[in-house]
């Protein structure tokens, strides 16, 4: 979700008809009223896919007013082959997509492709607007082998035409541990964030939740442990040093909860927390495997500035056996 320069709210996700079915479209929603009621969702674009493509998109609104959606498809060979191989975790084609909109979201053109070094990005979170224009997008290779993980930071310096691989903001010793689920924070000025869900692949074991920092707009990158075991995260800046995150938690103690986080020598320290739902909401009970695709019941958390101290938190679960998008208004 993000806020139009008019006010609008602007809602972007994907419809199938089940999880990571290869019918998955984009879709549209707007909300007048700060998120109370929102709009018949409208298909981002109809343009007939053959080969299949389950489409996830992120929207951002650029300083001339456009609007860029971007993310990633998989090219599906038949609506009943998985995303990941069960026996060789091998994945589907990736490719990265971004469509426009010059009418506030109404209409889009056809999603186009783009490549940086023919690599498939995960890119699941919006990307930013910097104040000097440049736009900046960060997610990691996508693959589900033990080693050769790290996180890119790519840019665009011609609103979107054509891209560079800028920054590689996180890569382990022997590259075994997956930035996944990237979220960029913009602190102002030329501090940069990106949270991340850290997973070391060599032990199939989630770690805790990294915060990659950059104070020279995304050149150069220090990393800092959160202390905070989730997977999918987000989180805005508050000011320069703080910042409010969004943490699905998917092993036990399992909910969905908000922080409030202050950065201060090089260390994050957790000054306030807030639960929005546990285990009895989430249906899910205790994970019996540590598989990170195993038991999704709920997940892509968000926040969005209302204004006047007020936030807007949303996710996708699972309830009463419904996928749903569900939406918390909280106040610091």
């Amino acid at each position: 979700m993000i806020r139009l320069a008019d006010g609008k709210l602007l809602a972007m996700f994907s419809i199938g008809q089940a999880f990571d079915a290869a019918d998955m479209r984009a879709y549209v929603s707007i909300s007048r009223d700060n998120g109370q009621i929102w709009s018949p969702p409208a298909q981002l674009h109809d343009t007939r896919l053959d080969p299949m493509e389950s489409e996830s998109f992120k929207p951002l609104q650029l300083a001339d007013g456009s609007l860029l959606a971007t993310g990633y498809v998989f090219v599906r060979p038949d609506a009943l082959t998985p995303i990941v191989d069960p026996a060789t975790n091998a994945l589907l084609p990736i490719h990265n997509k971004l469509a426009r909109s010059v009418d506030g979201g109404f209409t889009w053109t056809t999603p186009e492709r783009f490549s940086i070094d023919d690599v498939g990005l995960e890119l699941s979170g919006p990307f930013l607007q910097l104040a000097s224009g440049r736009i900046l997008g960060a997610a990691a290779p996508f693959h589900l082998g033990p080693s050769g993980h790290e996180g890119w930071l790519i840019s665009s310096d011609d609103n979107g035409t054509s891209w560079q691989r800028q920054a590689v903001f996180f890569r382990s010793e022997g590259g075994h541990i997956a930035p996944w689920e990237c979220r960029l924070i913009d602190f102002g000025n030329e501090r940069i964030g990106v949270l991340f869900w850290a997973y070391d692949l060599a032990s199939d074991h989630h770690l805790s939740n990294r915060l990659a920092l950059s104070d020279d707009g995304g050149t150069s990158f220090t990393t800092i442990d959160t202390g905070i075991s989730g997977q999918a995260s987000n989180a805005i800046a508050l000011g320069p040093n703080e910042l409010l995150s969004i943490h699905a938690h998917r092993e036990t103690p399992i909910g969905l909860k908000v922080y409030r986080l202050a950065l201060a020598g090089g260390t994050v320290q957790v000054t306030d927390m807030l639960s929005l739902f546990g285990d009895e909401m989430s249906g899910q009970g205790v994970a019996r495997n540590r598989d990170p695709f195993a038991n999704l019941r709920f997940g892509q958390p968000g926040l969005l500035a209302l204004g006047e101290n007020e936030y807007l938190a949303s996710c996708w679960q699972i309830e009463n056996g419904q996928h749903i998008i569900k939406t918390f208004r909280i106040r610091l």
